[in-house]
């Protein structure tokens, strides 16, 4: 075995390098930082080559003393921080000491530098982690590093590099990441001497927001705001109507970082339950503050991630926040035509509000109350719609007023009412969707199947919880189960006893279903049972089995598309619609209404 030796300091900072500057966005976010926490009001960036072939920074922060320069290129060398107590405290984006020597140790680096106070500035020039030269110099105030051919002498790293518009891309989401965490920051990225990005320092977020997302995601955007007594949330929360198939619209910043923590993604998808479809991920842009003694932020090489001290806390408060917000404000999608086979469309003269729902129109919206009556009124509505007479009449009648659990984190989020508007059937169109009027003249349009899920999805959920659930003893009904599909429903037996469904082994791999909720007429089908257990399953989580269940039982018993509606079966779906806990969504995250503002119609007529 060979003895034991020290690494030579070059050697060290290219070790260093592979962990804090993977590729060049790394580099870039590196540099950023240290501008931030210069106190920089303006940060321009300039890349080409993906950054491989250049990277230029330049601030008007506060620069340094020509003593400090060489300094900055020592490893651990910090002004963020002076003894290790101060980890637990950090204010700064950086405090490691790595950026610089690891950037300067795989690259032709250079940095120049002056304060306002001084007359002249200092550059330093290092290649590959050697200085080149150290001299005084003239240059504006604050400080511009240049980096070139990264990675030009450790081969191994360049080749793994992604073509350069990957790595241009990379680099932007930085850029993007640390301007939404400044807003009071001016932000300018060119590529190739193209400027691709700015943001305008405002230090309203929403003024950040509008530059990375777009002015149409904006418009689906809702601002909002919690203080809780651990934290203070802020930022932007998506309409249902805004989503993806992955978190690349999810930002996350804890004290003005930008981290990315699972914690924090795990809640904002729990308070988005039943709003989004099954694989879709709301978009949002969130700033978590709390007591700097409560994050860690020493746990990843390149900060990242972050910790928290009481995690249950934290996602407790989160959550209730975030669903607060959710449910305060209306969540109503737009009507959007497409325009893409119109060639006459700018004969109409449309504007962007054109099929949006203003803050005014929003305002406007009244909130509902339960009606006098309205429970009678709906019982009284021709029995409800085909197929729901005597025992599914209890459908029409509009759930009380809950709170719901989440099991997730055991607290207990209280659900505002929510705005929603008074709507007056008109008449159904194609024998599915619902044409209602609203007291301010709008025209929705309401998916009959999607509105009468989420008013069954409610009432089995009160029910459950409160073991009023009533059910019906039936023809017992035998499955014939595969071995693995045997085991999980035979550790399943409570979960579906809770939600009416009384099943019992009966043979090997055999069971029987002898009872279902009283609404519910349909059969259970094996391929359904078995897509339930393995779903759910796969991940051990049974409380994922009881919510798909429930779901599943509010989608077999809901009202079906193609079947027509008496004007009061409408009007009695419409009002129970309303008083639901999320009227917007059925349990499945599919809208139930959509508008279209009565301005828009006006306006297509050219009456506006």
């Amino acid at each position: 075995m060979a003895s034991i030796r020290l690494l030579d300091e070059n050697t060290a900072n290219k070790i260093a390098a592979g962990e804090v500057i993977e590729r060049p966005a790394a580099v870039v976010k590196e540099l950023i930082e240290n501008a931030v926490d210069a106190g920089a009001t303006r940060i321009d960036i300039q890349i080409a080559g993906g950054g491989l072939e250049l990277i230029r920074v330049a601030d008007n922060g506060c620069g340094m003393a020509a003593e400090d320069v060489p300094l900055a290129l020592q490893r651990h060398a910090t002004s963020k921080i002076t003894l290790a107590e101060d980890l637990a405290r950090i204010q700064t984006l950086g405090f490691r000491g790595e950026a610089l020597p690891s950037i300067a140790a795989v690259s032709r680096f250079s940095l120049a530098t002056r304060r306002a106070e001084d007359t002249l500035g200092t550059e330093i020039i290092v290649h590959g982690g050697k200085t080149v030269s150290l001299e005084a110099a003239g240059c504006p105030a604050g400080t511009t590093v240049k980096v070139e051919d990264l990675f030009y002498n450790t081969p191994a790293r360049l080749k793994f590099m992604k073509s350069a518009a990957a790595e241009t891309a990379r680099i932007r989401v930085a850029v993007e990441r640390l301007a939404l965490a400044w807003p009071g920051i001016s932000f300018t990225l060119a590529v190739n001497g193209r400027t691709v990005f700015t943001t305008p320092g405002s230090g309203n977020p929403g003024d950040a927001v509008l530059q990375v997302l777009g002015r149409q995601n904006m418009r689906q955007l809702l601002p909002f705001s919690y203080t809780g007594t651990l934290l203070r949330l802020s930022g932007f929360l998506a309409k249902p109507t805004l989503s993806r198939a992955n978190r690349t619209l999810q930002y996350f910043f804890v004290n003005r970082r930008p981290v990315f923590s699972p914690l924090l993604a795990d809640a904002l998808q729990t308070a988005y339950q039943t709003l989004l479809p099954r694989s879709r991920f709301p978009a949002a842009v969130i700033y978590l503050d709390t007591d700097l003694g409560e994050v860690d932020v020493n746990v990843h090489p390149t900060k990242k991630e972050v910790r928290f001290s009481r995690e249950r806390d934290v996602y407790r408060q989160f959550l209730i926040g975030v669903k607060t917000a959710l449910q305060e404000n209306s969540l109503l999608g737009e009507f959007r035509p497409d325009w893409s086979q119109n060639r006459h469309r700018s004969a109409f003269n449309l504007t962007l509000k054109d099929y949006g729902i203003t803050a005014a129109q929003t305002a406007q919206q009244p909130v509902i109350t339960r009606p006098a009556g309205l429970q009678a009124a709906a019982r009284q509505a021709t029995a409800g719609p085909p197929g729901l007479q005597g025992s599914r009449a209890q459908e029409l009648s509009p759930p009380v007023e809950e709170t719901t659990a989440s099991e997730e984190t055991g607290a207990s989020v209280a659900l505002a009412r929510t705005t929603f508007p008074e709507l007056h059937p008109l008449g159904q169109y194609r024998r599915t969707y619902i044409l209602a009027q609203s007291t301010g003249g709008d025209l929705y349009l309401v998916d009959q199947h999607a509105a009468h899920e989420r008013i069954l999805y409610d009432m089995l959920k009160k029910d459950v919880s409160s073991g009023t659930l009533s059910v019906q003893e039936i023809i017992p009904q035998t499955f014939e189960l595969d071995p693995a599909s045997a085991a999980a429903l035979e550790e399943s037996l409570a979960t579906f006893a809770s939600l009416g469904l009384n099943i019992a082994r009966f043979g090997n791999n055999s069971f029987v279903l002898r009872s279902v909720p009283v609404f519910w007429k349909d059969l259970l089908r094996q391929e359904e049972l078995i897509d339930l257990l393995t779903e759910t399953h796969a991940g051990g989580h049974k409380l994922q089995l009881f919510e798909r269940s429930l779901q599943m039982m509010a989608c077999k018993g809901a009202i079906k598309a193609n079947r027509q509606l008496e004007r009061s079966e409408m009007s009695a779906l419409l009002q129970n619609l309303a008083v639901t806990a999320e009227p917007y969504t059925c349990p499945h995250g599919r809208p139930t209404v959509m508008i279209i503002p009565a301005q828009t119609v006006d306006r297509n007529f050219r009456r506006g």
